[in-house]
């Protein structure tokens, strides 16, 4: 299991609505069940204080020479030349393994993959899963104890023991390329190595300030979370969300030939039962955070001017890689506000101002 999920603690609300199947966003009406609004915001929920709450001060990462010599070794990865071999997994090699996970004898969300790519070594995963694969022969499965680092960016697991019962399936001998001016002029378009770690620095010093942020919002959005307080949910949009996943995943195991709940175990260890549970679970949580957003636009009389939503749009088709709306209709075949709907795209322009409004005001310690 990977040491940094923070990239992915808080999104825009476009990216995620568009990220309710991961995997399927080519599908036009995706966000077709959320567009229906029967009552304001403020019917659903009561909000309680959301400007100046106390949270903890979370600082950016510093970018150190361990941390730059670590990208620049998955860079290197990045062009090593493979090859497969029978024999058992060693420091530096590239091994194809599939793993499951627990804590308190019970399977964690998010601590299972089937036939994963992972590097030994380089230091990806929580401390004692790398290690724990050193040593193990091809088709053999084996317990690895770890336990989660104390900053973890969850707090659900930091400092906590865990267990993972990993089978490797192929291992790789890695041939790295020499690491030189040459090998950066020709691969990465710097002229040398010091020009391209000043840029590495760089990007890494950004990524790190936006995954503060992220960390930052979300411990701020929970305790605005915990005062509100709910009265009812908009079933229908409950019921979409969930119908959504399990159309996805019911097609995913109909691909495999197997029923659902065959399909659950198989690669991802929980059953049918387990997956309805945790599914109604973050459509709970997801469209609350959703109707608390616009039940603060709402009490801030926030409003979205034809000349503010051309300006945002624009903002929201960059965020998403593309360079222009024209750009975006290249690959997918409408504009953007066609294929995502305008109200929706109001909905991630309010919730940015709701985020940036709440991260202002909080009081950091």
């Amino acid at each position: 299991m990977k040491r940094n999920g923070r990239r992915a603690v808080i999104a825009l609300l476009m990216i995620l609505l568009i990220g309710i199947l991961a995997g399927c966003a080519e599908q036009k009406d995706l966000l077709k069940p959320f567009e229906e609004k029967e009552k304001e915001a403020s019917y659903y929920v009561s909000l309680g204080q959301y400007l100046g709450v106390q949270a903890e001060l979370i600082k950016a990462e510093e970018v150190t020479r361990e941390i730059l010599d670590l990208n620049i070794q998955q860079t290197l990865y990045t062009y090593a030349e493979y090859t497969q071999v029978e024999r058992a997994a060693q420091e530096g090699d590239k091994v194809v393994a599939s793993y499951q996970g627990y804590m308190n004898g019970e399977m964690f969300e998010g601590g299972s993959a089937t036939s994963e790519s992972i590097i030994i070594g380089l230091g990806e995963y929580i401390p004692g899963f790398e290690e724990g694969i050193i040593g193990m022969q091809i088709g053999e499965t084996k317990q690895v104890n770890t336990t989660f680092p104390e900053d973890y960016w969850s707090a659900d697991f930091a400092g906590k023991d865990a267990y993972f019962e990993i089978t490797l399936e192929e291992v790789y001998d890695a041939k790295l390329p020499e690491y030189n001016d040459e090998f950066v002029e020709e691969n990465l378009s710097y002229n040398t190595v010091e020009e391209y770690e000043t840029a590495l620095e760089a990007s890494l010093k950004a990524q790190f300030e936006e995954d503060a942020e992220l960390a930052q919002l979300q411990a701020i959005w929970e305790v605005i979370r915990n005062n509100c307080t709910f009265h009812s949910y908009p079933e229908n949009q409950i019921e979409a969300y969930v119908e959504e996943y399990v159309d996805y995943y019911t097609y995913l195991a109909q691909y495999s030939d197997a029923e659902l709940d065959a399909y659950l175990q198989a690669n991802y260890g929980i059953t049918e039962e387990d997956f309805m549970d945790t599914v109604y679970d973050w459509a709970y949580t997801e469209i609350g955070d959703g109707l608390i957003v616009k039940a603060i636009a709402e009490a801030e009389k926030m409003e979205v001017t034809d000349e503010e939503y051309e300006q945002e749009k624009n903002v929201l088709i960059q965020q998403q890689g593309y360079s222009s709306d024209e750009d975006f209709q290249s690959v997918y075949g409408y504009t953007f506000e066609e294929y995502y709907g305008k109200d929706n795209i109001v909905d991630a322009i309010l919730q940015n101002r709701v985020y940036d409004l709440v991260l202002e005001n909080a009081k950091l310690n």
